[in-house]
């Protein structure tokens, strides 16, 4: 899709803070690789904001305040107005500063948006080294457990990527595949000479449901886990639940089928991991 400079400037206040569509988002890419205009404005609003430059001003004029009070009331009593003006100033100073960290914090979270793709055509967007670079490092955690890529010989019956990012991102995805007889045994294999991380007590998981077999597994105590699981009709389901903090703040329970997670699985705010972690009774 083709866009004029003046949509593509309209979009990029968006596209900055990864607010468009994967489609608007492509869209834009496309139009910076051949527009210089366009991309020197991209770049600007990427430049990190200068620091902020105070005026003196203010502290000169209170100087002069303090002088003009020393000789109406006094030394000792201009000397205790003083200090209390500088009480008031340094307590707002403090109330403002934090107050402006919250407000910038909720900021952020309204306007971060749930990403939700269930186009398995887009697989390489978000896995692997050639993934959007938003996809490309996930706190660390090893994908590898993922297919490479999907091909010909994969019968992809469910897939979904969501991603969120009010201020630390967060990953929850799936594939569900159905595999040949041949297929299916080089790939269990592959997945069963992975090295796998114990799991168990990581955010209260005992397990997997009934009919589902884990065959390889990244876990780790902080950010979340990587793994596949099969069941008895040649079926693969690759999954990673990836976050930090402790806690999700996607629904992950409404996102991705119950039976894939695994049994006891508390990624929620108040979960009992994050307390004895943190050290919360």
């Amino acid at each position: 899709m083709k866009l004029e400079c003046d949509i593509v400037k309209d979009l990029l206040p968006l596209y900055v803070e990864h607010l468009t569509s994967q489609t608007s988002s492509a869209a834009v890419e496309e139009h910076l690789e051949t527009c210089e205009t366009c991309k020197n404005a991209y770049l600007e609003m990427k430049a990190p904001t200068p620091p902020v430059q105070y005026s003196r001003e203010p502290a000169e004029s209170f100087s002069n305040y303090v002088k003009k009070k020393k000789r109406i009331l006094g030394l000792k009593t201009a000397s205790i107005t003083a200090l209390v003006v500088l009480a008031v100033l340094f307590v707002a100073s403090r109330f403002f500063a934090v107050g402006g960290a919250i407000y910038l914090l909720a900021l952020d979270s309204a306007k971060a948006q749930v990403q939700e793709d269930t186009d398995v055509s887009h697989y390489l967007w978000y896995m692997g080294d050639s993934a959007k670079k938003e996809y490309v490092n996930k706190w660390g955690m090893d994908e590898t457990i993922f297919p490479e890529t999907i091909t010909n010989e994969m019968d992809v019956t469910d897939y979904k990527m969501v991603y969120y990012n009010p201020w630390d991102k967060q990953f929850l995805s799936y594939l569900a595949v159905n595999y040949d007889e041949e297929s299916y045994e080089k790939e269990v294999k592959r997945l069963k000479d992975y090295a796998s991380t114990d799991y168990l007590g990581n955010y209260g998981a005992d397990g997997f449901s009934d009919g589902y077999t884990l065959l390889a597994m990244e876990s780790d105590p902080y950010y979340g886990f990587v793994y596949a699981l099969s069941n008895q009709n040649r079926q693969i389901v690759y999954v990673e639940l990836i976050f930090c903090n402790y806690f999700m703040d996607l629904d992950y329970e409404t996102l991705i089928p119950a039976k894939y997670l695994p049994i006891g699985f508390d990624a929620t705010v108040d979960n009992p991991y994050r307390k004895q972690k943190l050290g919360h009774s």
